[in-house]
């Protein structure tokens, strides 16, 4: 049985983590460690182990039934030939070269691609290249004092190992948040009002957090305005495999976040959503199926099965991510060449940007574009010491009791087993728990049984790893029994 092996990069998150693929004649993918990847070296995440699960390949669909691509690129055309109200999608799954070519169709529709981080529209443009634009992953390990703002267990598990050996070369961490932090000297769970005087950091120190989809843009502005007062590098962590590179390249365009998106299908401001493998069902809270519903176009572009393939009325389907050419810029700035050849999903672009009047393109030219205007100018990695003023503040979006601890690995359609909420021992005693049963928790969107773990979190606060069929966003007011 024949072989192709690609030298490649995890999709799980912005982390930049090598690895082989192997496919064989039959389609059937497997995982090979990439020991001179210097990302994560040589070393792979769950996620990362449980790859061949994700890997499932898309299939062109017009109206529900299957499609050749060409006959679903002509049905996506003369859908979007005159579509008003059009908003894209593109939140960094892809290759640079590919979100590229998604903009020329954009411009060939006369508006912009989306990247979804609403978070970066609320910020000074001075601070976007310090957010979205990250430090060496070396450098982790020579800070003296590491403010930890993530779950790295949870969200960004190969940074633990950087972590780790700065610990072994003497640094501090403190952890802030609702959860113990093992690797942490010290958990605290305090405010941005607490943060300057109870963390102690200096120009020897570095502050790590992340910024995604759901990222509250006050949370942001409390952590840079934090940097600001004491010097401290700061370095955001992202969600999806191309994240930095696609915010390098749509920067300046007039982001929408996703909720806004979702707010404008909703409220009929956008009529037709075109998404480059994004996935807004995966990517956002419960209920968003009804939403999509409500679009005149659907049209997705995806190199995988996902739930918006089966909604979408259109559905061209690509090549594996694993399989294309083109390249990723990760965390930290450095960029990661794909070994794969295919350019199905920039051919299919390119004829679709024709056909609404735009120019053609190919990945090479777009290749030396990505080179041009981002490497060129962001040889990383390059720390970009933040140029802003100290930025007025609101408090915190949210309160609510049961936190969804978000993390790039449960935004894929496939089993995940945190299936439980983290309680203390106090709501234990309190509700009764008892010792292998259930939890019900319920909120406006429901009731749900569900497992529970005791863990050192606040006393009131539950905690959950997994997007829950009733909770509404990041914080949800829930009510808990137990049964």
């Amino acid at each position: 049985m024949k072989e192709m092996i690609y030298q490649t990069v995890c999709p799980g998150c912005n982390m930049g983590c090598g690895l082989y693929i192997r496919e064989n004649d039959e389609g059937t993918v497997a995982i090979d460690f990439m020991k001179s990847s210097p990302a994560n070296l040589g070393k792979l995440c769950r996620f990362g182990m449980q790859l061949p699960h994700h890997y499932s390949k898309a299939t062109s669909m017009v109206d529900g039934v299957e499609s050749s691509i060409d006959d679903a690129i002509q049905a996506a055309s003369t859908k979007l030939k005159g579509a008003k109200d059009v908003a894209m999608l593109s939140v960094g799954a892809t290759t640079s070269e590919e979100h590229l070519a998604f903009t020329k169709v954009a411009d060939a529709l006369g508006t912009v691609v989306n990247t979804g981080m609403g978070t970066y529209a609320e910020l000074p443009p001075e601070c976007h290249a310090t957010v979205g634009h990250g430090i060496p992953l070396e450098d982790v390990e020579q800070a003296s004092k590491i403010a930890l703002f993530i779950d790295p267990y949870t969200q960004y598990p190969l940074i633990v190992r950087r972590l780790l050996a700065a610990k072994r070369s003497g640094a501090s961490i403190i952890a802030v948040g609702p959860k113990e932090i093992k690797l942490a000297d010290e958990t605290k769970h305090i405010g941005p009002d607490q943060y300057e005087s109870e963390l102690g950091l200096d120009s020897e120190s570095l502050i790590i957090a992340d910024v995604h989809p759901h990222s509250d843009p006050e949370h942001v502005k409390h952590l840079l305005n934090l940097a600001l007062m004491t010097g401290a590098r700061i370095m955001f962590m992202k969600p999806f495999v191309d994240s930095t590179g696609v915010h390098l390249l749509s920067r300046g365009t007039g982001q929408k976040g996703l909720q806004e998106i979702m707010d404008g299908i909703n409220e009929g401001s956008i009529k037709t959503l075109v998404t480059l493998d994004s996935d807004p069902i995966e990517l956002m809270p419960n209920g968003v199926e009804d939403i999509l519903k409500k679009l005149d176009n659907l049209v997705v572009i995806s190199s995988r099965n996902s739930p918006v393939t089966r909604l979408a009325q259109i559905v061209i389907g690509t090549e594996p991510l694993y399989a294309k050419a083109g390249s990723f810029m990760n965390v930290e700035g450095q960029m990661l060449k794909n070994s794969g050849s295919s350019s199905i999903g920039i051919d299919a672009l390119s004829t679709l940007a024709q056909n609404l009047g735009g120019k053609a393109f190919d990945c090479q030219g777009l290749h030396t574009q990505v080179l041009e205007n981002v490497v060129k100018e962001y040889t990383g990695p390059k720390y970009k010491k933040l140029s802003c003023e100290m930025m007025e503040t609101a408090p915190e979006e949210g309160k609510g009791n049961l936190i969804n601890v978000y993390n790039p690995f449960m935004w894929f359609d496939q089993p995940d087993d945190n299936d439980f909420v983290m309680v203390n021992m106090n709501t234990v005693k309190s509700l009764g728990l008892r010792k292998g049963g259930m939890i019900a928790l319920t909120s406006n969107g429901g009731t749900l049984k569900i497992r529970y773990a005791v863990a050192e979190v606040p006393d009131g606060l539950m905690l959950t790893n997994k997007k829950l069929p009733i909770t509404t966003g990041t914080c949800t007011v829930v009510t808990a029994e137990g049964c």
